[in-house]
């Protein structure tokens, strides 16, 4: 059942990134929902599967979308693995961390992309474009974040809690995970 949700998800996440907020969007600046799904994901699930599921997605977005494949799929992965540092800490239910790594992730992201247009021979103003597209890019992102990682808790936590319950039992028992 929790593959089926993260598949869910992570076909919504591609619809509304690539066909919804491309025209529901103000300005040009749309959050980036594939950024918020890895880092909500990762805090849900691990490092691991948080970086799996954010270069997946990130790899088929890239295939589709982008002529620059791997790129987006290494921010994704980025937060998806830094999103997965907070798995099972006592603070990870609180919307606010997958909140700050899906801000920081697409900081990051969208920051390596700048730099590559930059070295491609695209001509812009660095600071310029931080302030008025990727710094409320990023604020988007993480608000969708917290609404995405509320939906997700809240689907996957039947699953969250026996994982966590054989992992503690598992370690109350002296074996290892």
């Amino acid at each position: 059942m929790r593959r089926l949700y993260i598949v869910v998800a992570m076909a919504v996440g591609l619809y509304l990134d690539s066909v919804f907020f491309a025209k529901v969007n103000i300005s040009g600046i749309r959050p980036d929902v594939l950024m918020a799904m890895a880092a909500s994901l990762g805090v849900l699930l691990g490092m691991k599967s948080g970086a799996i599921i954010g270069l997946c997605t990130g790899l088929i977005a890239d295939i589709l979308f982008s002529p620059r494949i791997g790129l987006s799929a290494m921010g994704y992965m980025f937060a998806g693995w830094i999103g997965g540092i907070f798995y099972q800490k006592y603070y990870a239910d609180n919307i606010i961390i997958p909140a700050l790594v899906a801000l920081a992730g697409a900081i990051f992201k969208e920051c390596v992309m700048a730099v590559v247009s930059a070295l491609s021979g695209a001509r812009f103003s660095f600071f310029a474009v931080l302030g008025t597209y990727i710094i409320p890019c990023a604020l988007l992102s993480a608000a969708v974040c917290m609404l995405f990682h509320a939906i997700m808790r809240r689907a996957l936590a039947s699953q969250l809690k026996v994982e966590r319950t054989y992992e503690h039992d598992s370690h109350a028992q002296g074996g290892v995970k």
